[in-house]
């Protein structure tokens, strides 16, 4: 199941970021087991500096 939540500060403007969320669950466990994270956003900082914000997530994230 995707979700999404607030993570980490943004590198660029401080601003909590909105993290992509896949979350694996287990028949097991009403909880889930795995939630790796599949993109991160800042609303403000992709539409003001696209090209900076592609480098800073390579350099801090190793993706964009």
């Amino acid at each position: 199941m995707n979700t999404n939540r607030y993570g980490e500060p943004c590198p660029l403007c401080q601003a909590p970021l909105l993290l992509d969320v896949l979350q694996v669950r287990s028949g097991q466990s009403d909880f889930p087991v795995a939630e790796p994270v599949t993109g991160r956003r800042c609303s403000s900082c992709q539409a003001a500096q696209p090209e900076r914000w592609v480098e800073v997530m390579r350099e801090h994230y190793g993706d964009s």
